[in-house]
């Protein structure tokens, strides 16, 4: 007779066996990691925005993130990568940029406008 030995992960873990290696990771959601998530999403949706406005990878831009009081702290927590990587000047408030989003992301509604920057 043949015996089948499958490991399986107790939540909230998940596990996975090959070439008698096992492996479980802690799938818990942690605040933080939220946060990140959400931060990768403005970061995407403001990716796309740059994409569909005709703007340049490389240009700079203007940006105003508005949204509930978790995305502010978002934004607080990880203003610093959200510029970094989308090559932004964030600013307070919205003026008159011409290009804008709105989408939702877990639940909060978020929106983005932007603006090439001049060059200075």
């Amino acid at each position: 007779d043949e015996v089948q030995v499958v490991e399986e992960g107790i939540a909230p873990f998940v596990a996975a066996s090959e070439g008698g290696l096992t492996v479980a990771l802690d799938t818990t959601l942690t605040p933080e990691l939220v946060d990140e998530g959400v931060c990768r999403e403005i970061i995407n949706k403001v990716q796309n925005l740059r994409k569909k406005s005709g703007l340049e990878v490389s240009d700079r831009i203007l940006l105003h993130v508005a949204g509930d009081n978790d995305v502010a702290r978002v934004l607080q927590t990880h203003g610093d990568r959200l510029a970094g990587e989308t090559l932004a000047t964030i600013i307070d408030t919205a003026q008159h940029l011409p290009h804008a989003d709105t989408f939702e992301v877990d639940g909060h509604d978020i929106h983005v406008t932007l603006a090439r920057r001049d060059k200075a």
